[in-house]
């Protein structure tokens, strides 16, 4: 892949299209890893309904070919809940069972509904944490609307070295993100890439005058975290086609290398 400096990888989130309307996975991971790295990503970051609801034969299906094309299975992502209900403490297990068995480099975790970063759900979250494998990240992602306020709030919270956080710059003006990554610091070690117009979700490049200056706020910034491709073009609309998806992902994977090089010497 061509640098801008650090990873850039693909949620297989971005490709489900049913993430939200709870009738299950409709893809497997593993069709795909070869097809993601023949694409440019740096690695995989699993959803972690495409491991919930998949066999064993599927996991190791996934480790394999993660393996045989040197395409690594990066972060999980995962909602984890905060609740003391059976069925939230069978699924926080299940967390700690792919972890295990994948060896991410980072579990991305949000809290139920998107919103609410309150400090006594993050104490529960970080009491839980601990059984995660020691040199797997913890990367809190507050959602949409996760600025200063909250990403401050979130790391009072979840000290230590092990914990970080993260934006999505594409959701904020850039005076607003260079605000977020002044304040957060080193504490944002990942940036999510959904970007909106009128509503729908979009290709970087339809609205690229503003994304650009987003991508060269964090540069300026100097961020060296790694990135994420969550959301694009086609998202959420009737009729949804994974080729697309994946085809407009590499689209917008292509843009954000682009505007770093070209941020890098000023244009």
């Amino acid at each position: 892949m061509a640098s801008i400096g650090s990873a850039v990888y693909l949620s297989t989130f971005l490709l489900e299209k049913n993430r939200i309307n709870g009738k299950g996975p409709s893809l497997l991971v593993s069709d795909w890893i070869e097809e993601a790295g023949e694409a440019g990503f740096s690695g995989l970051e699993i959803w972690m309904n495409h491991l919930l609801f998949s066999s064993r034969s599927e996991w190791e299906l996934i480790r394999d070919r993660s393996s045989e094309a040197d395409f690594p299975i990066s972060m999980i992502s995962a909602v984890v809940p905060a609740d003391s209900s059976d069925k939230s403490q069978r699924y926080r297990d299940a967390i700690i069972e792919a972890c295990d068995y994948f060896r991410p480099n980072g579990l991305k975790f949000s809290l139920p509904g998107g919103k609410g970063i309150g400090p006594e759900s993050l104490d529960s979250i970080k009491e839980w944490s601990r059984d995660v494998p020691r040199e797997i990240g913890l990367l809190f992602d507050g959602g949409e609307n996760a600025g200063p306020a909250e990403i401050e709030t979130a790391r009072k919270v979840l000290e230590g070295e092990r914990y970080k956080a993260v934006l999505h710059p594409f959701l904020f003006a850039p005076k607003e993100l260079e605000k977020a990554l002044t304040v957060a610091g080193d504490f944002i070690a990942n940036l999510g890439v959904q970007a909106k117009l009128g509503g729908e979700w979009i290709l970087l490049e339809d609205n690229a005058a503003e994304n650009r200056r987003i991508i060269a706020a964090t540069h300026a910034k100097g961020f060296k975290g790694t990135w994420s491709m969550e959301y694009t073009k086609g998202a959420g609309l009737k009729g949804e086609i994974i080729e697309d998806l994946f085809d407009n992902a590499e689209k917008d994977l292509n843009f954000l290398i682009e505007s770093h090089a070209r941020a890098a010497v000023g244009r």
